[in-house]
Parts: structure tokens; C-alpha cells; sequence
């Protein structure tokens, strides 16, 4: 994820991260140790997660540049996965 980000993020590709009913301290430890620069949100009663019917994590959410969802992913993603969404979505 952090090598799509930070690949394509001059073509407008972006990744949030929504992390789950986790403390502020977990979530900065978690991006320290992972040398993470993308965003991170907090979800921190849940409900975001259970509107968009996530059931584990990690999930991901390919959301194209109309706002529409692309495609979802339960669990790890490959980078050929997310290299196709970007090249489909950025029509490159």
C-alpha cells in the first residue's frame, strides 16, 4: 500500500486508512514502526465500519475519482491488484 501511495500519489492516488476502535497511541505506534505517510482516520466507535459491512481487517476499499467503489478486498492486497485499479482508474 505504502509503495502505491507513494508511487502514483503525483497522478491524484491516495490511500486513507481507517483504523477500528484503536487508541490514538496504537495507531501512531503501528505508522512509526511501519514508516507510514498516508493518512490515517479513526473509526473509533465502529460505525463506520458497519455501515460499509466491513467484517475483518484489513479491508480495502478501491474507490475510483467519481467517488464510486471500484472494487473490495478482505484481507492483504498485491501490489498487481492495486497497480490494475490505478492504471484502470487513471485510465494510464
Amino acid at each position: 500500500m505504502r509503495a502505491a501511495y507513494e508511487n502514483h500519489r503525483e497522478e491524484g492516488f491516495t490511500v486513507l486508512s481507517v483504523s477500528i476502535r484503536e487508541s490514538d497511541q496504537v495507531i501512531r505506534d503501528f505508522i512509526s514502526r511501519h514508516d507510514l505517510t498516508y493518512p490515517f482516520l479513526m473509526d473509533r466507535d465502529g460505525s463506520a465500519s458497519l455501515d460499509f459491512e466491513v467484517t475483518s481487517t484489513p479491508t480495502t476499499f478501491f474507490i475510483g475519482p467519481d467517488g464510486t467503489i471500484l472494487d473490495t478486498k478482505a484481507g492483504m492486497v498485491s501490489q498487481d491488484w492495486l497497480e490494475s485499479l490505478i492504471m484502470e482508474s487513471t485510465n494510464t
